[in-house]
């Protein structure tokens, strides 16, 4: 069974999202917005996966 990754699923439409905005001359999604969802995602999740990873298992 495949799991979905729907941190990288997100940002993956995310700029799908930007790139056909942009084409039809709507700048509604800028190149910063998206660096800082991208990167608030990715401080999130390696904050997430040093915790995970510090766990005891018993």
């Amino acid at each position: 069974m495949k799991t979905i990754n729907y941190y990288t699923l997100a940002l993956g439409l995310l700029g799908a999202a930007k790139l056909i905005l942009d084409a039809f001359g709507m700048n509604i999604i800028t190149d910063e917005t998206a660096n800082a969802i991208a990167n608030g995602v990715a401080a999130l999740l390696s904050v997430i996966g040093v915790y995970t990873n510090h766990q005891k298992v018993e």
